[in-house]
């Protein structure tokens, strides 16, 4: 990889601890390097501070990871009692332990808040640039910690933090954090290499559109992006004066009613989408979030004789009286009562508690005799259906809707013959036209928003995929559904959420309807803006005629591209291999950007390439699992990883000795080695710790260091690992 860089940035990192804190500084090229001590052996606070001088007066820009929650925050301190100091003229004093108690109040403060202890971007004193924040790992699903991304990266040393936080350190001990300290840094600036296009992006935006776009991730930058080319044309459209405040403007709403939303033009011919449609119709919704999921039969109405749905089971103490079967049915109308004899066996007892007695006849003796009576036991349950999530079954093929969108999906191996094809169908950029067509908007904003988003749509289409602007236009145009669902949003408005998920389910059940019933179409699977099916090469006709008529009545444009075979799991899991040959995999079965460690997938857990990458080479280049991964030579696609929190701990028992390993640590299943355990304190009132295997049924070779690894491997694993995820993909479901 080419390691482009910015002329004046420099990769920063601090560590602090109650005796000493570090902070080191590195050319964006690594061709210099400072670190700055402060401790009972190196009190060099006055070079940190020239520095500091330095840094702004040649306008550097520091690039972190997760600076500006941390680093930066304790630097701004430092800063203002050094500014403090000047202006008072006393002589500035400050310990390695005051600095790490407010280290720890900006730690602290995260967890007591959301926001906690944070330097407003008018304050900042040196700029700063947080790969953190950019890369939006600061989000719940993407959230990626440094020693992950080094595993991901492939460096070949994976460091941990070496000491406990909140520890004096000895001399010795100081060297080593100051090292580690170093390496952060190291490892901080190799993912500023892969960050390079995406930091450029946002100098080209800030240059041009005159708005500073340094630390916001793509959503943000396409919502500032597209807020703003709003405002060229409505001034101010996005803000309102509240009591001499400037607030974002919102359309709130207590509940919607989802029949207000429904378009005029969503029409079906068969009972399953009109029931559906009519389901749609009769709700109103005071929530947004999980609306579509747990609906009870009684609750479906007509829909449920077109619903897949499972059995919840209530259990009963004992045999249920009337009055508990009525409070039952109360809560559950079209519940019903389950009685299942059991294998144990309870006494019979008469009206005053004592032990039935029954006459027998003794095998051995030939005698009558008595025992006890006894019966089966028996247990009741409360029964009733609910829909785990909203769906239809059409022919053969189930479609589940939710408020993102739908979906649905066969499994199995599907390829095109003689006679059929494979083809997909994709509305291009659905939900933003699917606003601009039926002039729908968010309340507050009015309908200038409709002609501003169709504006902004077609000054994309100009702009080339390659240019980095297009990015910004595509990631404006998608972010709004999104954000139309955030209270924090400029664009929420509940009602334009649904409508537009409501009708774009409806709508593409429409055409999925019309292809099924006119040109017999066979479903493979849908997700939120297309579907996928086997059609014959007779009916290719039909279908594009079919599929013109629902452009000009949607007012969508439709996109189609072909499969040559498709090899699927799930929905979000599958290969598909186009008619020129180019393959595209997804889930559990991608790895090629993975393996280029492209940005948009280094949050992704990396473990284990060797898996999908062998499982392609059977299913496609008719190599087995086991000879591809037998014969396979980078280690570092063998390799897994483990994470667990500083609550726990990660050790290796080998020969009955545990051995502590990093909370992060990069390993592999071998022949020799010991068994790698997670170690969790213990549940609350009890005093054992909790063990838990990370590979229950494998060795392992701890490998933080590459330099120990020796090709030891236990194939068996990866092989093992491999089949799991072609069994379901191996079944021929189409013929």
């Amino acid at each position: 990889m080419e390691r482009k860089f910015f002329e004046n940035d420099w990769i920063w990192d601090i560590e602090t601890y109650p005796n000493i804190c570090s902070f080191t500084f590195m050319k964006a090229d690594g061709s210099k390097e400072f670190v700055f001590e402060i401790s009972s052996r190196n009190y060099e606070l006055n070079e940190l501070l020239e520095f500091c001088r330095i840094s702004k007066k040649n306008k550097y820009r520091w690039v972190g990871f997760n600076s500006l929650g941390f680093d930066y925050p304790v630097v701004h301190w430092i800063l203002k009692k050094a500014i403090d100091a000047k202006s008072s003229g006393k002589k500035l004093r400050i310990t390695p332990n005051q600095i790490y108690k407010y280290a720890m109040k900006v730690i602290n403060s995260r967890r007591e808040g959301e926001y906690g202890i944070t330097v407003r971007d008018s304050d900042i004193l040196v700029k700063q640039l947080d790969l953190f924040k950019m890369c939006h790992y600061d989000n719940k699903a993407k959230l990626t910690s440094l020693k992950l991304l080094e595993f991901n990266m492939r460096l070949k040393n994976l460091e941990d933090l070496p000491f406990t936080v909140g520890s004096s350190l000895t001399n010795d001990e100081m060297g080593t954090l100051i090292e580690y300290n170093k390496w952060d840094v190291f490892a901080t600036k190799e993912f500023y290499h892969h960050c390079y296009d995406a930091i450029d992006f946002r100098e080209f935006l800030t240059d041009k559109y005159n708005f500073d776009c340094t630390n916001l991730n793509d959503g943000k930058v396409g919502s500032k992006f597209f807020m703003k080319k709003i405002e060229e044309i409505v001034p101010n459209a996005f803000h309102e004066n509240v009591g001499g405040r400037e607030v974002l403007k919102k359309t709130p709403r207590d509940f919607v009613v989802i029949n207000d939303c429904i378009f005029d033009y969503v029409r079906f011919k068969g009972s399953a989408l009109r029931s559906l449609k009519l389901w749609f119709s009769q709700q109103v919704i005071t929530e947004t979030k999980g609306v579509f999921k747990n609906i009870e039969e009684n609750r479906l109405n007509d829909l449920a004789k077109h619903c897949e749905m499972v059995v919840k089971k209530v259990k009963f103490q004992s045999k249920p009286s009337d009055f508990e079967i009525l409070e039952f049915k109360k809560q559950h109308p079209l519940g019903w009562i389950e009685e299942v004899e059991l294998k144990a066996t309870e006494l019979i007892k008469d009206s005053n508690g004592d032990p039935i007695k029954e006459e027998y006849i003794c095998e051995k003796s030939g005698k009558l005799k008595l025992r006890n009576k006894k019966r089966f036991k028996k247990s009741h349950h409360g029964c009733y259906n609910i829909a785990k999530t909203l769906n239809v079954v059409i022919g053969d093929f189930r479609i589940d809707f939710g408020v993102g969108g739908l979906h649905g999906s066969k499994s199995g191996h599907f390829k095109e013959s003689n006679d059929f094809v494979i083809c997909d169908l994709d509305v291009k950029s659905y939900y933003p036209n699917l606003a601009i067509s039926n002039r729908v908007y968010p309340e507050h904003l009015n309908e200038v928003f409709c002609d501003a988003y169709e504006e902004f749509y077609i000054e994309r289409t100009k702009i080339p995929k390659t240019n980095p602007v297009n990015k910004a236009y595509k990631d404006g145009l998608n972010i709004v559904y999104g954000d139309s669902n955030s209270e924090f949003s400029a664009f929420y408005d509940p009602k334009y959420t649904m409508t537009i998920t409501v009708n774009g389910q409806l709508s593409l059940c429409m055409l999925i309807e019309r292809l099924v019933n006119s040109c017999n179409i066979n479903m493979i699977q849908a997700n939120t803006d297309g579907f996928t099916f086997m059609i014959h090469k007779d009916e290719l006709l039909s279908m594009k005629e079919n599929v013109s008529r629902w452009e000009k009545l949607t007012g969508l444009e439709m996109e189609d591209v072909y499969y040559r075979e498709m090899f699927i799991r799930d929905v979000n899991n599958y290969i598909g291999v186009y008619t020129d040959g180019k393959i595209k995999s997804k889930g559990a079965y991608e790895h090629k950007p993975l393996r280029n460690m492209e940005l948009t997938h280094m949050h992704k857990n990396h473990s284990a390439l060797v898996v999908p990458m062998a499982v392609e080479s059977e299913l496609l280049n008719g190599v087995s699992v086991s000879d591809f991964i037998r014969n396979h030579k980078n280690e570092y696609d063998f390799m897994l990883r483990a994470k667990v929190p500083r609550s726990c701990r990660l050790v290796l028992i080998k020969d009955g000795i545990e051995i502590p390993q990093q909370n992060v640590c990069r390993y592999y299943p071998s022949l020799s080695g010991g068994e790698l355990v997670k170690i969790m304190p213990p549940l609350e009132g009890k005093d054992e710790d909790r063990y838990m295997a990370v590979e229950a049924e494998y060795l392992v070779n701890p490998c933080n260091n590459m330099d120990d690894f020796n090709w030891d491997i236990n194939y068996d694993y990866y092989i093992n690992e491999a089949e799991k995820l072609l069994l379901p993909l191996k079944e021929t479901i189409y013929n």
